[in-house]
């Protein structure tokens, strides 16, 4: 009988081969720009015995519940007297806009926004008592009702990644709590790098949700930019803002330690009644974000259009804010506003991002 031919032995480096890499973990995050509830909103959404917003959002939930991460903008202030509610320039709102934004499926509101101490105390401890009691799973940044909440860093852990989130305004409308706690403001840069430090300790990644910028302006200007390289500097892995109700481009940020850092500057506005037919053009960012054996890092980078549509229902309006892939000749038809065609929309945002919607793919 013939021998045997030894079996053939693996070298190290074939071993090491035979051993797939392991999947990385992925985190698929979205968020849109400013839910700005003017009267006419608030009216629109009156019941019988309360205000129901849910309907406003069906069209974009679908997109909201299919990341792991969504976020949003909430531009006005809680309050729970209903004496309180108001229209521009001092904004207060139904606390009923949480309960769609819940229900919508959205992970995080960013409150930090020059509106919000338009109602003094009252509004911050409204709207941060509505969150704790109503939906306490909800990630509430930039506003606090006590100091040792003011100091708590906000780490969300999805997917195995830890995600640091930080929320600031550039400065408040008429007056400032002399709790300056209570509300976190680009104050000075040695807090915000103090912030960064804890963040990047804590966590995998950072994000800034930035409120800053000049109303009605395409491009960003100088406080913006100068922020933005510091952020990145200092530790920030995305860069996500608004204030100006205008969509301002995608770009990217060289950070000192050679990593690029995407700042979607404006998402401009998602819900509101803003009457000039560029404020219904809205920005959603789209970022995956994958870890693995090597570090953490953002895969994709995108900005898609939104747009803010406006039907006239009865006295009052059917607010339907969504993806411009979505909009329709029919719907712009019966746009409140004439001039928000399709191809208008779709041209704004072609004017404002120069094509360039994809940082990172």
């Amino acid at each position: 009988q013939a021998a045997q031919e030894p079996a053939e032995v693996p070298s190290a480096g074939q071993a090491e081969a035979a051993v797939p890499a392991a999947a990385p973990d992925v985190v698929t995050l979205m968020a849109l720009g400013d839910n700005l509830i003017h009267n006419t909103v608030y009216w629109s959404a009156e019941t019988e015995d309360g205000y129901d917003f849910t309907p406003f959002y069906a069209d974009i939930k679908p997109t909201v519940q299919s990341y792991d991460l969504a976020c949003i903008n909430q531009e006005t202030i809680f309050v729970k007297d209903r004496s309180m509610l108001s229209n521009y320039p001092a904004f207060g709102s139904p606390t009923e806009v949480g309960d769609a934004l819940t229900d919508t499926g959205f992970d995080v509101v960013t409150c930090a926004t020059n509106h919000c101490y338009d109602k003094l105390e009252t509004g911050i401890l409204d709207t941060c008592s509505y969150w704790r009691e109503a939906d306490p799973h909800m990630t509430v940044l930039g506003i606090h009702d006590s100091e040792a909440d003011a100091e708590t860093l906000r780490v969300v852990e999805c997917s195995n990644i830890r995600i640091a989130m930080l929320n600031y305004t550039y400065g408040l409308n008429y007056s400032a709590p002399q709790q300056k706690w209570m509300i976190d403001q680009f104050s000075t840069y040695d807090s915000v790098a103090d912030d960064l430090d804890e963040a990047e300790a804590a966590a995998d990644f950072t994000i800034v949700f930035a409120h800053w910028g000049e109303e009605g302006q395409t491009e960003p200007n100088r406080m913006q930019t100068t922020w933005a390289q510091f952020l990145a500097d200092h530790g920030a892995d995305l860069i996500i803002g608004g204030h100006p109700h205008l969509v301002q481009p995608l770009e990217a940020v060289t950070a000192e330690d050679g990593r690029t850092v995407p700042v979607f500057y404006s998402l401009g506005n998602f819900l509101s009644h803003q009457d000039q037919v560029r404020n219904m053009l809205g920005g959603m960012a789209d970022v995956t974000i994958e870890k693995d054996a090597d570090g953490v890092r953002i895969t994709h980078c995108e900005l898609k259009p939104t747009v803010n549509v406006i039907l006239r229902q009865g006295e009052w309006y059917f607010y339907r804010p969504m993806l411009l892939d979505d909009y329709t000749d029919e719907l712009a038809a019966q746009h409140r506003f004439e001039g928000c065609t399709v191809e208008a929309m779709r041209s704004l945002f072609d004017s404002i991002t120069g094509g360039r919607t994809t940082l990172i793919s």
